[in-house]
Formats: C-alpha cells, sequence, structure tokens
C-alpha cells in the first residue's frame, strides 16, 4: 500500500478501531468522537473533518508532560500517535497496520452480517471501584504535606508534576485524599499515603500507560527511565532541580517496559545514552533486562541500581538521608 492510498481510507475506520466513540455530526459535516486517547472522557473533542480526511483532538492536554504532543493529522499520524511512534519513521509501520486494518474490515463486513441476526449477549461491563470526584492543582491537605516531608520532597517540586485528588471508593462509601500523577493516556496514577504503617495505597484510574516529561534543554542526547513517578521525584531532588536535564520515562508499571521503549526510539538519533532507575527486586531486576535487551542495538544502556543498593529503590535510599555525593 502506497502512502498515498493510506490517507484516501477514512480517518474514521481506524479511529473507531483504536476506541473512538461517535457522538455526532454537526452542521459542517464533521463528525464528533469521544477521543480514542481517552476513552473515558465524558465530552466529545475528536473531531473528523470529512472533506479533508482528517482529524483534530481538543482534548490534548497542554500540561508540562504533554506539551510537544501532536493533535491532528491524517490517518497515518494517528496511527503513529496512538502508539507513541515518531511520524517521520513510522510510517512503514503505519502503513501495514492500516493495510491490515482494511483487509481485516472487508472480512469483518461480511461477517458482520451474520452476527447481527444473532442474539447479543447480556454482558454487563465491569465498573472501576474507584472514582476522582475532585482534582486540585495546590496540594494543601496536611497528611499529603506529611508524606512529602517523609519522603524528603519539597511541595513546590511535587507540586509542578502531581495534583491532590480527592478518590471514592464504589464500594464502601469512603472518600480519600492522594496524589494523582497522569499518564500519557491521561489516566492518573494514584497514590494515597497511611501514616500509620508509612505505606501508601497503589492504583490507577482511567486508563494504564506510562508517562513522557520531555527535558526543556534542547542539547540533551539521554533519557532516564523510572518505575514510579516517586523516584523521577527524588532525583530532581537530588539534583536540586525543577526539571529533568534528560527525557524522563516512568513506567508506572514494569509491565509497560515495552511501551517505555517505543517512546524513547522514537528520538533515536537524538538520544544516545539510556540510563535505568529501577528497583533492587526480581521485578525491577526484569525491567532492566528487558530494556536493555530492546535498546541495546541503538542505545548506550547503564543501570544506576549500584547506586542504592540495599534499599528497595531510589526513593527509600533518599528517605534515609542518602545522597550521591
Amino acid at each position: 500500500m502506497q502512502i498515498n492510498e493510506a490517507k484516501n481510507i477514512p480517518v474514521e475506520v481506524l479511529a473507531e478501531k483504536l476506541g473512538a466513540r461517535y457522538s455526532h455530526t454537526d452542521r459542517q459535516g464533521d463528525k464528533w468522537y469521544y477521543s480514542p486517547f481517552r476513552p473515558d472522557e465524558k465530552t466529545a473533542s475528536f473531531k473528523i473533518n470529512a472533506k479533508k480526511n482528517s482529524w483534530h483532538d481538543f482534548g490534548i492536554s497542554n500540561t508540562f508532560a504533554h506539551q510537544k504532543q501532536s493533535n491532528g493529522g491524517d490517518i497515518l499520524d494517528l496511527w503513529c500517535d496512538y502508539h507513541f511512534k515518531d511520524r517521520r519513521f513510522g510510517i512503514k509501520e503505519a502503513l501495514e497496520a492500516v493495510k491490515s486494518l482494511v483487509s481485516s474490515s472487508i472480512k469483518d463486513d461480511t461477517d458482520n452480517t451474520r452476527l447481527l441476526r444473532a442474539k447479543p449477549a447480556n454482558i454487563k461491563p465491569t465498573e472501576p471501584r474507584y472514582k476522582i470526584v475532585d482534582i486540585d492543582d495546590r496540594i494543601y491537605v496536611q497528611g499529603l504535606k506529611e508524606e512529602l516531608s517523609r519522603r524528603r520532597i519539597d511541595l513546590k517540586l511535587a507540586s509542578l508534576y502531581l495534583n491532590q485528588g480527592r478518590i471514592l471508593d464504589k464500594e464502601s462509601g469512603k472518600k480519600y485524599t492522594g496524589f494523582l500523577f497522569e499518564n500519557d493516556r491521561h489516566g492518573y496514577e494514584v497514590s494515597i499515603p497511611n501514616p500509620k504503617s508509612g505505606s501508601s495505597f497503589k492504583t490507577c484510574i482511567g486508563q494504564k500507560a506510562s508517562t513522557r516529561i520531555l527535558t526543556i534543554k534542547e542539547d540533551t542526547n539521554a533519557a532516564d527511565v523510572f518505575e514510579g513517578f516517586w523516584d523521577f521525584l527524588t532525583l530532581l531532588q537530588l539534583k536540586g532541580r525543577m526539571h529533568p536535564t534528560n527525557h524522563s520515562y516512568i513506567l508506572n508499571s514494569t509491565s509497560l517496559v515495552g511501551e517505555a521503549c517505543e517512546k524513547i526510539k522514537a528520538f533515536e538519533g537524538q538520544v544516545k545514552y539510556v540510563f535505568l532507575f529501577m528497583d533492587n527486586d526480581e521485578a525491577g531486576f526484569l525491567a532492566t533486562h528487558a530494556i536493555a535487551a530492546n535498546l541495546e542495538e541503538d542505545f548506550n544502556v547503564a543501570s544506576w541500581e549500584q547506586f542504592y543498593k540495599g534499599y528497595k529503590d531510589l526513593s527509600e535510599f533518599w528517605m534515609s538521608k542518602h545522597s550521591f555525593t
């Protein structure tokens, strides 16, 4: 399939395949969808211009973490953006994916004729247990301030990357206050501290994804990879900086190693070095080796775990009043 052939395929074919849900068609004939990038959104913000066969996402965040994310284009751009591929280098994969999509759609059209005659199964979707009922840009609840103090993270630094959230447990009806850290699918990693145990309850509300935070330095040639956002904040605190000097990738789960590696590969040619800050446990060990195996052909990969040996992670090392100097 050639590029011009792919661009003639209606964008909504791919958008719907990626999870976009149709909302309405406006007076200009443009189709509005609930964005495939934010499956839980309440207001349709993803527009498809039928005349130009292009899309525009009006809900793309303007936060520091997402300031360089594109918000529109053609069908190939949509595939690249959704899969965190650099548009310059992801065209070949996008073409193959769109070609496969068209082939399967032809088969589906035949199969769907049969399926439409069948009685739909009475399946009730599982409702998420937790719900965010309030988000605040300021961190002002005393319990959260005390948790930052325990972790030796300045309030001003934390406020740049974290929100304060009110979370409802729909099973018990109880509400809790915790930290919210946005990921690249606009879901939130939640951390609710328990001062009595010194631990935190963690969950994700919305779609699970890793988080990419690009440095404001133009001459960087390195990337840092962390398991969680506390390690990311800890490194900034250790260095006495408000913004990272290297592109930063927070996994939010070791199961998202592959996704993070694809994001790093998007900067191939610009990034030469990748530094890992994984936990000192089996999951961290496996993640380190998986990332190294994935990136070692094109990048120089090094792990910093030796510098906080004897501690679970970089955050625990810092909480024990240690430093690299």
